[in-house]
């Protein structure tokens, strides 16, 4: 896509410090991570969230997410990985990828509940878990 910054590393139009390639994705260093060795995995296909590509195409992308995390744990000799996607984050970038960071007993980082930084507006489970299930399709 034109003025993506994912696309324009996987064009090879920028640089980056790839750490895994195959035909459908792309494993790099975010040179912005909140921790060493904080990697990224996109499909090179172009899409903004997950609705953009095939279950296919999600398992291929899962797929070498797996294959980077193992790395990642066995360089930095972890088994704790904080992994996870910004989907439709406005202050991203708009193509799917997802976050790879190595932690570490004691590190001072929160689990993924943490992260919005806000408590819970409804605690009506039951309702909240009724109307996801009647939009699922």
């Amino acid at each position: 896509m034109n003025g993506c910054i994912f696309c324009k590393l996987v064009a090879n139009d920028i640089p980056s410090y790839t750490v895994y390639e195959d035909a459908d994705t792309r494993s790099f260093l975010d040179i912005f991570g909140a921790t060493d060795g904080h990697a990224m995995v996109i499909l090179k296909k172009h899409g903004a969230t997950i609705h953009d590509y095939t279950n296919d195409e999600l398992g291929v992308l899962w797929s070498a997410a797996k294959k980077v995390a193992a790395a990642i744990e066995k360089t930095y000799g972890t088994q704790i990985l904080s992994i996870g996607i910004n989907h439709g984050e406005p202050q991203g970038v708009k193509h799917l990828h997802i976050h790879i960071m190595p932690r570490f007993e004691g590190d001072g980082g929160g689990i993924m509940q943490s992260l919005p930084g806000k408590p819970l507006h409804n605690k009506d489970f039951v309702s909240v878990a009724n109307a996801i299930k009647a939009n699922l399709k």
